[in-house]
């Protein structure tokens, strides 16, 4: 066989096998990519369901802090006395239920606008009086 017959030969089963492996190569690469845009769109959506879960644990914490501050507003309109700890515990109440409700202006908040209205001219007299049970 002729020498240059041979090197055209050759220079074509290695381009063609160079070509190959670049196919091979990039069809590879788009596979991954592939994978890897199914895998983020799977972490995206695990996200998405994360915030929904953490958002209805925080509308539950904010329903019951509305529930205690109610409760503890009954009781103060029954005549019971209470101690300036469970005072604190209700102003704390009151600190998350109205930052919870800035931050969420879709939440229905118009039951409590009056009580802690209430709650708060009772604990600054009870301050005043020193008269906390």
């Amino acid at each position: 066989m002729n020498i240059d017959l041979l090197q055209t030969i050759l220079g074509g089963l290695l381009g063609g096998g160079v070509i190959g492996l670049l196919e091979f190569l990039i069809r590879r690469h788009d596979e991954r990519k592939d994978r890897n845009k199914d895998i983020l769109d799977s972490l995206q959506e695990l996200k998405n369901k994360i915030d929904r879960v953490a958002d209805k644990g925080d509308e539950r914490a904010a329903v019951a802090a509305r529930v205690r501050i109610l409760h503890f507003a009954d009781e103060m309109l029954e005549g019971k006395r209470h101690s300036k700890d469970s005072y604190d515990q209700a102003m704390s109440d009151i600190t998350f239920y109205e930052r919870y409700c800035e931050n969420h202006p879709e939440f229905r908040n118009n039951q409590t606008v009056a009580t802690v209205s209430f709650i708060k001219r009772n604990y600054e007299e009870r301050l005043d009086k020193h008269d906390f049970l």
